[in-house]
């Protein structure tokens, strides 16, 4: 059974593209409903909206899948646990700091030789390092592993999935009226 014949010939369900997310290294999948989204590697780059999955160049991939790596697998699969509902990717899973704890857990649960990266940009630093599921749309990891390699992950939901627009420009006091 291809991905397409579980998502009804390729057509969204309720504003979800089903996404199967393949481990390159070890053969493994899964399958997550992804709302629209942009989702860059280190290298590879897909878009996946209304129903179906381009790589970098705008070509269409093949049953909507993703091939990635055993820690992108794993960020993946954390970025879906946000809101504790794995089988969606969506705005309830942008969780904020929080996302560095489950990133570091999944990680860890797919024998991944990568780690989530220490925080080095905040003062006091993260406790999570690193990742991050900001309210604006875009879910972020920064890892790397014992060899000083380093790795990345970002998803960055498309259009109707970022945060609302800001409210119009006002007077200072003119927000107690």
């Amino acid at each position: 059974m291809t991905i397409n014949e579980v998502n009804g010939a390729g057509q969204p369900q309720n504003g979800y593209t089903k996404v199967k997310v393949t481990d390159k290294d070890s053969g493994k999948s899964f399958v997550i409903d992804f709302k629209n989204a942009k989702v860059k590697g280190n290298e590879a780059e897909w878009t996946i909206k209304d129903g179906k999955v381009f790589d970098k160049a705008g070509k269409e991939v093949k049953d909507n899948e993703l091939e990635v790596t055993r820690y992108q697998a794993a960020l993946i699969k954390a970025a879906a646990e946000g809101d504790g509902d794995g089988k969606k990717l969506d705005s309830n899973d942008l969780v904020g700091g929080l996302y560095g704890e489950k990133a570091e857990a999944e990680l860890q649960k797919a024998n991944s030789e990568y780690h989530v990266a220490k925080d080095k940009v905040n003062y006091p630093p993260a406790p999570h390092g690193d990742a991050d599921a900001l309210e604006h749309g875009k879910i972020y990891a920064n890892v790397e592993n014992a060899k000083g390699e380093k790795g990345h992950l970002e998803i960055q939901f498309l259009n109707e999935e970022k945060a609302p627009a800001k409210q119009e420009e006002k007077a200072w006091y003119e927000f107690w009226k």
